[in-house]
């Protein structure tokens, strides 16, 4: 008599994404500004990712993922001291039918408009400097006062508002969650694509005792891929607890898709952040274009425009973005991006975490990229 036992086969990768770079601001009122600057194009960060085979297609599967700044060695300012603030889930998958995580985890804008390209942000020019942003946060959040939210640069579209404790997680530069808003206590479901089409499904439990809805979030989409061509539509809803007591938040809305032809790619989006308790909304439409000039040189420009009504007094804004890339190697390029924004004047411009000294503003990076 034999006996045979099976091994499940297992794997745990460190990967991650470095970004550095150099950068200049200026506006109208005549401010000037030099500095180092991570994370202009992409997240830096690293992480953990492991998955064991149980055979017969299912797959234990987890992730701890840490964003980190080089320009200090330490935590980005917005993982707020948690080591894996950025993520750290575990789940199941299943061949043919699809996947589940329990733990905190981005919801599907960072999923399919970042990591999948459609933003013409990230996927053509200007990256994280041109994510839809602007100093219209207090009339959005429909609060006021002088705190602060954690892990939110002063004066960023989020910043001030009233409550006892702080709003967590809401970054200066990303109304439309496309840069990764986590979720924690989130259960998120995906199923497997069929004919390029997967839906999925995420709840956030908002940890409240005896008040089901309060913090509570939820997010749903429909993504699409086949070959070079992606779409997807996404709705996020988030409660904070400042907001009607817990029992309302923002809403966000995005429709968008990315092809690519020849040497050439284009992509667009339109964008939405309406607050459910006031009516607050702004909304944008972006639009990009780029073209590969050879394998390793690439260039791309987006245009945005962002219109937020009444309760945001109307404000518009234009915003640009230019991106040369040199690609070194499979893992490594350099790049030289700018980006410029005007406001109608309702509130003062902002690209990234700084915000302007007047109604226009511009900055222009050289950096470097590396994957590993």
């Amino acid at each position: 008599m034999s006996m045979t036992a099976a091994h499940a086969q297992s794997s745990v990768m460190l990967g991650g994404f470095l970004d550095e770079g150099i950068a200049t601001y200026r506006d109208s009122g005549g401010s000037r500004l030099f500095q180092m600057q991570d994370s202009a194009i992409f997240p830096t960060k690293f992480f953990f990712r492991g998955s064991e085979d149980m055979g017969g297609g299912l797959r234990a599967n987890f992730s701890l993922d840490s964003m980190i700044s080089l320009s200090t060695g330490g935590l980005d300012p917005q993982s707020r001291g948690a080591m894996f603030e950025n993520s750290s889930w575990v789940g199941l998958s299943q061949a043919g039918i699809g996947s589940f995580r329990l733990g905190r985890q981005n919801d599907f804008a960072f999923d399919y408009y970042l990591l999948g390209g459609i933003d013409p942000a990230t996927g053509i020019a200007g990256g994280m400097l041109n994510f839809r942003t602007g100093s219209f946060g207090a009339d959005l959040l429909g609060v006021s006062g002088p705190a602060q939210i954690a892990g939110a640069v002063s004066g960023g579209p989020f910043a001030p508002i009233t409550s006892n404790g702080q709003i967590t997680g809401l970054a200066a530069i990303n109304w439309d969650r496309v840069g990764g808003k986590r979720m924690s206590n989130a259960v998120k479901v995906v199923s497997e694509e069929y004919a390029g089409l997967s839906v999925g499904l995420m709840y956030s439990f908002g940890g409240t005792a005896g008040d089901f809805n309060n913090g509570a979030g939820k997010s749903a989409a429909i993504n699409f891929r086949n070959g070079e061509t992606r779409a997807a539509v996404v709705y996020t809803e988030q409660n904070y607890a400042p907001v009607n007591n817990g029992h309302s938040g923002i809403a966000n809305l995005l429709a968008g898709a990315r092809t690519k032809y020849a040497h050439f790619t284009v992509s667009g989006m339109y964008s939405q952040a309406r607050n459910t308790h006031t009516g607050a909304r702004i909304y944008a439409l972006a639009g990009g274009v780029g073209y590969d000039f050879s394998p390793a040189w690439n260039l791309g420009g987006a245009y945005t425009y962002e219109n937020g009504n009444e309760l945001l007094k109307n404000v518009t804004i234009n915003q640009a973005a230019l991106q040369l890339t040199y690609t070194l190697s499979r893992r490594t390029s350099l790049y030289a991006a700018g980006v410029f924004q005007r406001t109608n004047g309702a509130y003062a411009a902002e690209i990234g975490n700084i915000v302007a000294n007047g109604n226009i503003q511009s900055v222009f990076q050289l950096g470097m990229m590396h994957r590993f």
